[in-house]
């Protein structure tokens, strides 16, 4: 197969989403001090398992995307649809598999999510709060399914409720960018439900309950200075990113949350 058929299967995926996913694993396994068998079995099976998500939301929202983003894989025709669902059921039970071999309890986490990531791509997605919420769960369960390789949770949810926070603000900020396809489509996010300002405001807040509680994994002793230093550069994107318009928002907030997530994996060794 040539370069440019294989391509667009790995745009599908969201490079950038999915490593994430792993990355935020690692992390969460590091901090509950699991084997590097583990810790890969982990990273690879939230990479399989994020990209499945991504790809089924992608099929679900083949009519919004066709006006919101019509360059992506599936609407512009690179990947028909059939296949796309082939692609997201392989790495579905490629996800659950790995997460098989580390464990029953991130086995029951990786098929709870993939339960939670079709009921969201299918019906919850465009629904105010709720499908920002599922979607920031998919997020914050990203770390506790590291920590599940080992059941030690005590320096994770620190970590999950700073990203799930972080996110519930991104995520509001880009159903603001989207709105006008959105409406078209006769969706109900929140601001479309309320008003753009009312969810801007209520996007702040998430972002800034965030930063606020950013300093406190340094506070309990969890992390060490390193952290607090990096976490910083996060914070004040984050802070920045209030005062953009919801484009700008979704990009300067993704650098931010890339930040603070190596600000985490500094923290695990220094």
């Amino acid at each position: 197969m040539k370069a440019e058929n294989i391509l667009p299967y790995v745009q599908i995926l969201r490079p950038s989403i999915v490593c994430m996913s792993a990355f935020g694993v690692l992390v969460g396994a590091l901090l509950a001090g699991a084997n590097a068998q583990s810790i890969a079995s982990l990273s690879l099976a939230a990479f399989a398992l994020a990209g499945a998500g991504i790809i089924l939301n992608d099929y679900y929202d083949y009519e919004i995307d066709r006006i919101n983003a019509p360059h992506r894989p599936l609407p512009s025709g690179k990947i028909k649809k059939t296949v796309a669902l082939i692609y997201a059921a392989a790495l579905f039970i490629a996800g659950i598999l790995l997460s098989l071999l580390v464990n029953i309890y991130c086995l029951i986490l990786a098929c709870v999510n993939s339960i939670l990531e079709f009921f969201y791509a299918r019906n919850f997605k465009r629904i105010a709060i709720i499908g920002n919420a599922l979607d920031s769960w998919f997020v914050a369960s990203t770390f506790i399914f590291g920590a599940l390789s080992t059941a030690k949770f005590g320096k994770i949810w620190f970590l999950a409720v700073m990203a799930f926070l972080a996110n519930m603000g991104r995520e509001i900020y880009g159903d603001i960018e989207d709105v006008n396809g959105d409406k078209k489509l006769g969706l109900k996010t929140l601001p479309i439900v309320t008003s753009t300002k009312f969810a801007e405001r209520v996007a702040q807040i998430f972002i800034i309950l965030a930063v606020l509680i950013s300093p406190l994994p340094f506070y309990f002793g969890i992390f060490g200075a390193s952290y607090l230093a990096v976490v910083a550069f996060a914070d004040i994107l984050f802070v920045y990113s209030l005062f953009q318009d919801p484009s700008q928002n979704q990009k300067t907030t993704k650098i931010a949350m890339v930040i603070a997530l190596f600000a985490f994996f500094i923290g695990c060794f220094i």
